[in-house]
């Protein structure tokens, strides 16, 4: 048996940042490559990982911090406050998300 689709059922699914709860700490990091990221979250999605496209392998880390930030706000839709943590090494930072705005409407 099929299923059957009913007008207004695509509207009843979760968008998936709906699920990914709320970022908790933030990390860019050099490789080899380019700038990587990970994001840290509550709820069911633990980490978010990838690619910074946006700032040059040769930019300086509080850059790639910064342009981390702004991917960090697209991912659940919601605006970041972020503590940055002095740098403990030179190719690497983590920041610490003190305040995460509410979730937009469904």
């Amino acid at each position: 048996m099929s299923p059957q689709y009913r007008p207004g059922m695509a509207s009843k699914r979760r968008p998936y940042w709906r699920a990914l709860g709320t970022p908790t700490s933030l990390v860019p990091y050099r490789t080899p490559d380019g700038w990587r990221y990970a994001v840290h979250f509550t709820g069911l999605a633990d980490i978010a990982d990838g690619t910074l496209a946006g700032p040059p392998h040769s930019s300086e880390p509080d850059i790639a911090q910064a342009a981390l930030v702004q991917k960090a706000e697209e991912l659940p839709h919601r605006r970041l406050d972020v503590l940055r943590h002095a740098p403990d090494q030179p190719n690497w930072r983590t920041g610490t998300v003190t305040v995460a705005g509410p979730l937009p409407p469904a």
